[in-house]
């Protein structure tokens, strides 16, 4: 296959992403931030390939439809939620992502988020720094405000939501830490999740069982809103959610609710529905939630690294 065109996602400036093995091709690179329908049109309808970000980019049929030249979409992550892959499989376009893109870094991340709101972290530093408390076993009415309740991790309950690579690499870290580790997916055998300490359970037990719920799902068509209203009441008030897969799986309004009337203990979020958050959105008010919505998690060795294995997913081949 000739390629002699190709429009480009510029990830992080200086980062060397493979472009000099596009001289031996004679081939010319685009790069730009399109995030619009209309963008992307303009930009890549005479590209021979694309490489996208398959999570922030709209990929929709019609963008695809205009791809006059296009052979492959090539996603620099993991997810493709955005990527209308039936409609590229129908034109002959490959759709590849790259299923080991920044395993470590996320799973690292969710962890330091489960630890931290373990430890209250947040409210204990926002305490010392703005109001200069000096929090001490002897002043239980300060540790009851700012510091309470703090339980040993060796004997709490991590519920893991998607137990691919991601959720099995937070495992592995956690079992670590000595918790209790349960799981749900229902694409996952119960031999593999044994095999790495971590018990098979439903939906509904996880939920009601958990003090940390960590979501490492893809987002579709089940996933979507998949905690919702029902879903915090039965969870334990004491619990925390810890969300660094996509925003679209937690029902954000049921979300809010459940922080504003205590229904759980907080939140960890590395992903939104909306990002960046509006000026105006409830989240940056409630002090039990910890934001850092569009983080990049990964660092610039393991984006150099990890862009570099990829994977095939629609019909159709080169």
């Amino acid at each position: 296959m000739d390629i002699k065109n190709i429009a480009g996602y510029p990830y992080i400036d200086g980062l060397d992403f493979g472009e000099v093995l596009l001289k031996e091709m004679d081939a010319e690179l685009k790069s730009g931030m399109w995030f619009t329908e209309e963008e992307l049109i303009e930009n890549t309808r005479d590209a021979d390939a694309v490489i996208c970000s398959g999570p922030v980019q709209p990929w929709t049929s019609r963008v695809i439809k205009s791809l006059s030249k296009c052979r492959i979409l090539a996603s620099l992550s993991i997810g493709y939620d955005r990527i209308h892959v039936e409609t590229a499989s129908q034109l002959g376009i490959v759709v590849t992502n790259i299923p080991d893109f920044c395993t470590e870094e996320v799973s690292c991340q969710a962890l330091a988020l489960i630890m931290a709101l373990n430890r209250r972290l947040f409210s204990i530093d926002r305490a010392v720094r703005e109001d200069r408390v000096y929090i001490t076993p002897i002043k239980r009415d300060l540790i009851a405000q700012h510091a309470y309740p703090i339980f040993r991790m060796s004997e709490q309950t991590l519920g893991i939501i998607g137990l691919g690579k991601i959720g099995t690499a937070l495992a592995v870290k956690a079992r670590g830490l000595g918790m209790r580790m349960i799981a749900y997916d229902p694409y996952v055998l119960e031999g593999v999740m044994l095999t790495h300490g971590v018990e098979p359970v439903d939906f509904e037990t996880l939920l009601k069982e958990s003090d940390y719920i960590s979501i490492n799902a893809s987002l579709n068509d089940e996933t979507r809103n998949m905690i919702d209203s029902e879903a915090f009441q039965k969870m334990k008030p004491t619990c925390y959610v810890i969300n660094t897969a996509r925003g679209e799986i937690i029902d954000q309004s049921a979300l809010i609710e459940a922080l504003q009337k205590g229904t759980i203990a907080g939140a960890g979020l590395d992903a939104a529905p909306e990002e960046p958050l509006s000026k105006n959105n409830p989240l940056w008010a409630i002090v039990v939630t910890f934001l850092a919505t569009g983080l990049l998690v990964s660092g610039a060795q393991s984006l150099q690294y990890d862009l570099g294995m990829g994977s095939g997913i629609g019909d159709c081949r080169l």
